[in-house]
Order: structure tokens, then C-alpha cells, then sequence
């Protein structure tokens, strides 16, 4: 009765325009966002417009207001739906003068309100003439199950290109005559992207093919330094090929391009510049198939969610595949939904090799706001994410590192000692931080070679050692080794992160505003760079009464924090 009570209450605190601000914040503020069903759209076709809240709590209802431009589009009374269980309107959604739907939903009975990230519902709205349409959360205000009654103002948008629907309109000379007629799948080009909606499909494959005119037209349209090229495949579509000439983007207007993001509604995959400088190829090829999982050997099927995708990815450059990259030339976007008990920072990526193995991608980080996890692949094949738990059972003598701990294992980052133990409070040698860090960040180079006197070939160490020696992480002691059963100090610790992240291209520098540890005189002269530049990220923190202690040794279970700040997961 009291919920019954209080939402008639509401429902005239909303008809009347009165809602209190926020009486105090939420334990986790929400997140509101807006996504569009399509980028582009033709003069007669409908957009939705869903609009979405991440860590909603305890929602039992709410007030919307969507802004839209008139000119551009129109709205019909039922505009607004949701699929929210057990949400009721209060009053009819309403179409305010200047382009605005407004609804009022709230939940009735006594159930418990909507937690976590849920979809309050779609807008639908009709392009009636040519032009860039904006949409804007103009406001919204939120009803709590603890009667807290909270307004936003987000101003949080998205938008979709309208065109003309071969009608009329001009023949493109300026003339007002002609028919204008394009083709279903002739793309829509702005200054952010080039979108094909309704590609040909043959067989499962959409297939999309730009000539020189469309990525002329696109590069010097482009107004920011990312070509986008976004397909809109469908559901019949199981593949989508995409082709484009390379000559616009190493022209004159094409030199603005740092990067090509190609999405294929399946996969997003982004190529650096280099990629494409460095080859004298004059068309580029890509591909992505969705593969379902009875596909793949039973032994690796049964590593992939029902409902998941197995994603086999290609690139051609004039009809001969890459078959590597280089750091970072390449990344790729995949979806991934988390299940009941998952949590995010054991969201991994598998590679499918040839032979039916599945190969770790250990740079693959997953954005649980997003649903999506991002990695660089060396080359292309067969990828699909999933989740990898890895535990230990002592970690309870240091509860506090067990997230750490956990993540790291989930990528092979660490190993424990037997016994299905980590002794996360036990010492950590140099020759165990240096592979915990070459592996953790795919630094192995089978070439290296050690040189230190205590580094004897074929040991365990040996390639973390000899790939850290090359790429400048270990320089090692003055009697020529490397102190591999030597304890790891704090900034000895600090000074090999700090190589490293070098070595991975981080621009990583102290500023002037460093604050300085009281036992700084005791930090060695070549650490103190490392140990400002690692506390000004927040990676290792000084131990209280603002002291560092440098000389200081580390555990296991402190080591896997630091890694997995540097990692940033």
C-alpha cells in the first residue's frame, strides 16, 4: 500500500513539474547514455533511439525528455516505448512545441525497483527532410525505492545522417530537376563516417564495395583524424567484405587520416596509418565472419558461451593477406555480455590457431560499461572472447589482492608454487617480477638472447630475462648478472615498470608538481624519475607518514596489485 500511496504522489509531483533535487548522491552515480538503430537513413525511413542507464538504483521511476529537430523529423503519439517489467505511464507520452517527447513511467506495486544497467526504452521518429539529426537527453529525473528523487540534465546525445529517398529534390547540378535515384546501398558520406546501410547480401555475405569517388569524397569531407566506414549488414548476414581503394587516404586529403575504423556491425577493427603507408598496395580487403561455435573442435566449442560468436577476421592488401602486425597497427572491438557471478576483469580473448589450439591474448581488456572488450591482435584468424577464472587456495591470507591475483592468472601472468597455492605474502625475486611483467604485457621476443652472468639458457627465466635485457627493462648489476634469486626492491621495481612502459610507447614523464616522499634522499639516483613518474599514476603508492621506503622488499600478492594498475584494468 505504502508503494501504491507513494507513486500516486509521484505522479503528481510530475504532472505538476515539481521534483526536488537530489536530497543526496547515490553510492554509484548513474551513467545515461543514447544509441541510435541506424547512423544513416533515408527522407521517409524511421530511426529508434534507445535511451539507456548504467548503475541504475533501485529505478522505480522516472521522467524523460529526448530533444529532436523538428525540421528533420516528426514523432507520432506512441513515440516512446519501453520494455521495462511492470512499468506503467503515468500520463500519455507527450510531443512538446520545439521537438521534444517527454514520458513518465513508474513502477507499480511493491516489487523491487531495476538495479544495475537497463534500457528505459526507445523513441521512434520518422526523417522527413535532409540534413544531420541531433538527439539530446535534455533532462531526466529518477524515482529511488528509498524515496529519493534525483533530476539530471546529461546532455548526452547521438545522431544520424538523413538523405534524400531518390525522389526528387535535384539532379545534383543545382538545376532543382531530375530524379536524383541512388542506389539502396550507396553510402551516406559526412565529415565523421562513410555508412552503408543496405548492402548487397549473397549467400550470407554483405559485401561492400567503395569506389575512388566515394573515398574521395570522404577524405575531404573528413573533419576529424579517424575515417569511419560502418556497415549496416542486417541479420541475414553471417559475413561482411569490405573493399576500398587506398589512393584517396595517401593523397593530400587523406593525409588527415591517422587511423580507419571499419565496423561491420559485427566487429569493429581499427588500422593505424602505418599499416597503410608502409605498403605500396593500391586496394585493402577486409573481412570478418561470425562463426557459431559447433563450427570449432569440440574441445574449443565448449570454451564459448551459447550465444556467443567465434569472429574469423582477414586482411588483403591487393588480394595477399597481412599475415602479422606490428604494436598496435591493429585493434579489434568485440561484444561480450557478462553472465551471472563474472566479473570484468577476467574477460579474456582466445586465438584459434590453424592446428585446432587455443592461444591466450593477454592484451585484451573488457569495459563492462561498454559490453566490449578491446584487443591487438599480432594477426588475423579465428578470436572469441570469454571468461578465464584462476584461482588459488591460500589467497585468503591476503584477501585484499585476490582481484589482482585473479585477473593476472586469468592471464597466465602468474603461476603459483604447487599445491594449488600463490603464497601471496611470500618474497618475490627479480628473475619471478621480471617474467610476471614480460608476460603480462607480451613482451616475449624469441630472438633475445641474456647475457648475464647468472641467466643460464633453458631456465625457466630465461626468455622474460633476455626479452626485458633487450628492450632496456634489465641492465642488471655491476658484477654482470642479473640477481635473479636477489628480492625485488620497490624501486628496483618502479625503475623496471618504468622501462617498460617505455619500451610500450607510454609517454609517461614526472611533472613538476611531483610531490616528494620524506625518505626521498634515500631513493637511489637512478630510480627517482621511475619512483615519481610510478606514484604519479597511482601505480606504486608510498607505505605511510609519506614515506616510500626504496629499499623496501615486495610480496607476491603486492607485485600482482602493481601489475594490474600498470595494465589498467
Amino acid at each position: 500500500m505504502k508503494r501504491r500511496i507513494w507513486t500516486i504522489g509521484l505522479a503528481l509531483l510530475l504532472l505538476c513539474s515539481v521534483w526536488p533535487s537530489a536530497l543526496f548522491a547515490a553510492p554509484d552515480e548513474p551513467d545515461f547514455y543514447l544509441n541510435v538503430s541506424k547512423a544513416g537513413v533515408r527522407v521517409g525511413e524511421t530511426i529508434e533511439v534507445e535511451i539507456g542507464l548504467r548503475n541504475a538504483q533501485e529505478l522505480v521511476a522516472f521522467e524523460l525528455n529526448v530533444k529532436f529537430d523538428p525540421s528533420l523529423w516528426t514523432a507520432g503519439s506512441g513515440a516512446f516505448t519501453t520494455s521495462l517489467s511492470g512499468f506503467s505511464s503515468l500520463v500519455n507520452t507527450e510531443l512538446l512545441p520545439g521537438g521534444k517527447v517527454r514520458a513518465v513511467y513508474s513502477k507499480l506495486g511493491d516489487a523491487a525497483g531495476e538495479s544495475g544497467n537497463i534500457v528505459l526504452g526507445t523513441v521512434k521518429l520518422t526523417a522527413k527532410a535532409v540534413g544531420e539529426g541531433n538527439f539530446t537527453l535534455d533532462a531526466i529525473k529518477v524515482g529511488q525505492s528509498i524515496d529519493q528523487w534525483t533530476t539530471y540534465n546529461p546532455a548526452t546525445g547521438a545522431n544520424a545522417v538523413i538523405v534524400g529517398n531518390g525522389t526528387g529534390g535535384g539532379d545534383g547540378t543545382g538545376g532543382g530537376s531530375g530524379s536524383g535515384t541512388t542506389p539502396d546501398n550507396e553510402p551516406i558520406i559526412t565529415e565523421k563516417s562513410v555508412v552503408v546501410g543496405s548492402p548487397s547480401i549473397v549467400g550470407g555475405t554483405a559485401r561492400v564495395k567503395l569506389n575512388a569517388n566515394h573515398m574521395q569524397r570522404a577524405v575531404d569531407l573528413l573533419s576529424g583524424q579517424t575515417l569511419r566506414i560502418e556497415v549496416q549488414p542486417g541479420v541475414a548476414a553471417s559475413k561482411v567484405e569490405v573493399e576500398f581503394p587506398l589512393a584517396q587516404v595517401r593523397g593530400e586529403a587523406g593525409q588527415k587520416a591517422k587511423n580507419i575504423i571499419i565496423d561491420s556491425g559485427f566487429a569493429i577493427v581499427t588500422l593505424d596509418r602505418g599499416l597503410i603507408d608502409d605498403e605500396s598496395a593500391s586496394n585493402l580487403q577486409f573481412s570478418v565472419r561470425r562463426l557459431d561455435a559447433l563450427s570449432l573442435p569440440a574441445n574449443i566449442g565448449e570454451q564459448v558461451n551459447p550465444g556467443d560468436a567465434v569472429y574469423d577476421f582477414e586482411l588483403l592488401l591487393d588480394g595477399r593477406p597481412i599475415s602479422a602486425f606490428g604494436g598496435g597497427e591493429v585493434t579489434v572491438e568485440v561484444p561480450y555480455t557478462l553472465r551471472p557471478g563474472e566479473t570484468a576483469d577476467k574477460i579474456v580473448i582466445y586465438y584459434v590457431t590453424d592446428s585446432g589450439e587455443l592461444e591466450l591474448v593477454k592484451n585484451a581488456r573488457y569495459n563492462p560499461a561498454t559490453g566490449i572488450v578491446k584487443f591487438s591482435p599480432k594477426h588475423f584468424s579465428k578470436y572469441f572472447p570469454a571468461y578465464a577464472h584462476k584461482t588459488f587456495g591460500d589467497l585468503g591470507q591476503a584477501a585484499w589482492a585476490r582481484l589482482y591475483i585473479e585477473a593476472l592468472a586469468a592471464r597466465d601472468a602468474v603461476n603459483g608454487v604447487g599445491n594449488d597455492a600463490f603464497r601471496p605474502n611470500g618474497p618475490l625475486t627479480r628473475a619471478q617480477f621480471i617474467t610476471m611483467l614480460v608476460q603480462l604485457f607480451d613482451l616475449e621476443d624469441a630472438s633475445a638472447t641474456a647475457t648475464f652472468s647468472d641467466v643460464q639458457k633453458g631456465s625457466w627465466h630465461d626468455k622474460a630475462v633476455a626479452s626485458a635485457q633487450k628492450l632496456g627493462i634489465a641492465q642488471g648489476k655491476p658484477d654482470g648478472s642479473f640477481g635473479i634469486n636477489d628480492a625485488i626492491s620497490r624501486q628496483d621495481m618502479a625503475v623496471m615498470l618504468y622501462r617498460a612502459s617505455k619500451a610500450m610507447g607510454l609517454a609517461w614523464s614526472p611533472s613538476a608538481e611531483a610531490p616528494a616522499f620524506a625518505d626521498a634522499a634515500s631513493i637511489a639516483p637512478y630510480a627517482v624519475e621511475a619512483v615519481a613518474v610510478m606514484q604519479e599514476q597511482g601505480i606504486i603508492n608510498g607505505i605511510g607518514e609519506n614515506s616510500f621506503a626504496p629499499r623496501g622488499l615486495s610480496t607476491r600478492a603486492q607485485a600482482a596489485a602493481v601489475l594490474y594498475r600498470m595494465f589498467g584494468l
